[in-house]
Order: structure tokens, then sequence, then C-alpha cells
């Protein structure tokens, strides 16, 4: 019989985490917290938005799952910015009108950068899963993002070529619409390629809304005899020039950013993107225990495989859900709750914000080997607030 109470006592302690979740949520009026998603949904582009936004989605389930925000679920709400800086104010000022306490988005860095105003005028953070101009670094301002800024990538891509390919000669082919990421990608691994030793022979501007004679361009660049050519493009573009290159009998070592690296490329692609290298914060082939759950889930819920704007955008979530919890989910105070933060255990690695909005986070150099992403190279980070 004196059992009876110790096992009272025992189940009482045991069940005592579910009973403060359910007073959190009794005391809570479990009412929405609204949250913004601002990306491009259609379109030649809209891979990265459609990617994002369905790893926002996901990340919202969960937390939902789990309880919310003391007790309040988030509302997802999305808007499609049509990748132009017009859609991105319309998307964010009809997202804003309808009481969002943040805006996860944008995803390339034009329409962040055109957006930004407006958010500031209204006090609303913006949380860029993707954005990586460093036009927006070192700023204290209403921008926070989980993507290590080009910068960093372009100089680590050029001493990658440089002293593990022995890459010496290179061309460069930028797609300046999205100037604020291409040209300054293209600056920072330049610069730092030439600080190497290497020499870049040429640039080559163009603009994806307009038609460009590539046949030309290749018969120019046959005769430059490149190691590599560094592609700075969306996916679908790169796949285009690397049919281009090798159709022109150019055998050089194709290089890239983070805007190309996304499953839509190996799908589009083929045998002329194999040994392609590419810069970014996310590996396909990560096997930690917690990328792998996140990338079963993301398969059960959407049929496919997450690439980087997937888990990015996961990531965003789980940030401003970190701010919101100080905040007891109020969008006062969120801006100061989000930068700087403490270490957040990532789907990807763990990250943190700095004052600034910025992310400190690892870096990659993949590959695509056997028709897949692969691993080749690792900068560590040390993810601190």
């Amino acid at each position: 019989m004196a059992a009876q109470p110790a096992r009272a006592i025992s189940f009482a302690i045991a069940c005592a985490p579910l009973f403060l979740l359910l007073a959190l949520a009794a005391c809570s009026d479990g009412k929405p917290i609204p949250v913004g998603f601002s990306g491009q949904l259609t379109g030649k582009m809209a891979d990265l938005g459609v990617y994002g936004r369905n790893g926002a989605m996901l990340a919202v389930e969960h937390i939902n799952e789990a309880g919310g925000i003391d007790g309040r679920p988030l509302k997802l709400i999305v808007r499609d910015d049509g990748n132009t800086p017009e859609g991105a104010l319309a998307a964010d000022r009809a997202l804003m009108d309808q009481g969002v306490v943040a805006i996860i988005g944008h995803m390339t860095s034009s329409q962040t950068l055109a957006a930004l105003p407006q958010a500031a005028k209204e006090g609303i953070v913006l949380i860029s899963p993707t954005t990586s101009t460093p036009q927006l670094t070192g700023i204290k301002d209403n921008f926070v993002r989980v993507l290590v800024d080009n910068q960093s990538h372009g100089r680590e891509l050029a001493a990658y070529a440089r002293n593990v390919l022995d890459i010496r000669r290179v061309v460069s082919i930028v797609e300046t619409d999205n100037a604020s990421y291409s040209l300054t990608f293209e600056k920072s691994f330049t610069s730092a390629f030439e600080e190497l030793g290497g020499n870049l022979l040429q640039s080559v501007p163009y603009s994806a809304a307009t038609s460009t004679d590539w046949a030309s361009v290749m018969a120019d660049l046959a005769g430059l005899d490149p190691d590599a050519i560094l592609l700075t493009c969306p996916a679908q573009d790169f796949v285009t020039l690397a049919q281009n290159i090798r159709s022109a009998g150019i055998t050089a070592r194709l290089l890239s950013g983070a805007w190309a690296y996304t499953e839509n490329l190996l799908h589009w692609g083929g045998s002329e993107l194999m040994g392609s290298i590419f810069v970014i914060d996310f590996a396909a082939d990560n096997p930690s225990p917690e990328y792998v759950a996140f990338a079963d889930a993301y398969q059960r819920r959407f049929g496919n495989r997450p690439n980087f704007a997937s888990a990015f955008a996961y990531e965003s979530v789980l940030a401003l859900a970190a701010g919101l919890r100080k905040t007891g989910g109020s969008a006062k105070g969120l801006l100061e709750s989000l930068a700087p933060s403490e270490t957040i255990p990532g789907v990807t690695g763990p990250f943190a914000i700095n004052e600034y909005g910025d992310v400190n986070r690892d870096t990659f150099i993949v590959t695509v080997r056997d028709g897949q992403f692969s691993t080749i190279g690792l900068r560590q980070g040390h993810p601190r607030p």
C-alpha cells in the first residue's frame, strides 16, 4: 500500500511538463500568430521560392505540433513576389496589411533590397533564407539572414579553385538582373583568386530577361582556353550555359555559388554538369541525425528531397520562433530578440545570428558526381552570439 503514494508522486513528476504546457495553453488566448512568407513562386526562378515556401511550411507545422509559441500556433501566409522589385513591395504590403509579425523572405538579394525600406518603415523584420548580398553585411537594420554572405562564399571558392584544383585561368559569365548578389559574388571571387596568383581572362555579363547569342560567346571563350568558367546565375541558366559550353568543345571546369545549387539543376542537367563545383552553407549528403530527420520529413510531406532553400527557410522559421518565445509572440521587440541570438540547433547544423543580423555557420565545397551533389570540402565556422 505504501507504494501507491510513491507511484502517484512519480506519475505527477513525469507529467509535470505536460501539465505546464496545458497550463500555458490555458493562459493563452490560442489566437494564431500570423507569419508571412514572400518569395518567387512563379516564373523562371520559381524553384527557389517554392522550395523555400515548403521548408517554411514544414517548420510551422512542426512548431505547431510541439505546442506553438506559448500555446499559440503560427499561421503562415504566403505571397508570390514574382521575382521583381515591384512584386516584392506588393507582396510584402499585402502581408503587412494582414498583420504579420515578420516576413520570411525574400529569396533573392535584389528583391530583399527593394523591400527592406518599406518593411523598416512599418517596423517589420525580414528574415531571409537565401539573401547573401554583402550590401547588408554588418549593418544594424531590420534584416536577419541564415545564409552566409557571398563575399565569404566567393573567397572560399577562389581558395579551393587555386589551392586545391590548381586552376589558373578563369572566365566569368554573370547574370546581372540580380546584380546585388551576382556582381558582388563575382567581385569577391575575382579579388581572392587574383591575390592567389590566378588570372580572370574575361567577364561576360548577361540579362536573363533578354536573349543572348551564346554561340558567338562560346566561340570567343574557346579561343581564350580557360581552366575554369565561373557561372553566377540561376539553375536553369547554369544548365543552358553548361550545354553550350560543352557543345563548343570547351572542357573547362565549371564553378558556381549558391544561386544555382538546387535539385532542379540535377533534374534539368546531364553529363555536362559532372565535376561542377559549388560553394554553399548546405550539404545535401549531410549525415547528421537532425538533417536526415528533416529531409525524410520533407520527402514525406512534399514528395521530393529538400534543397538549401528548403533547409534555410525551415531554419529561418526556427530563428523566428526563438525570438517570438522571448517576446511572447509579439512583434514588439522582435528584432532585439533575434539579433544577437544564442546558438540555434538547426537542421543543417548549429548557427547563430550576430548583432547585425548576419549568420555564422559552416561552409561546404560541393561537386556533382553520379548525378548527385557530393560534399568534398568544409570550412568550419564557429556559431556564436
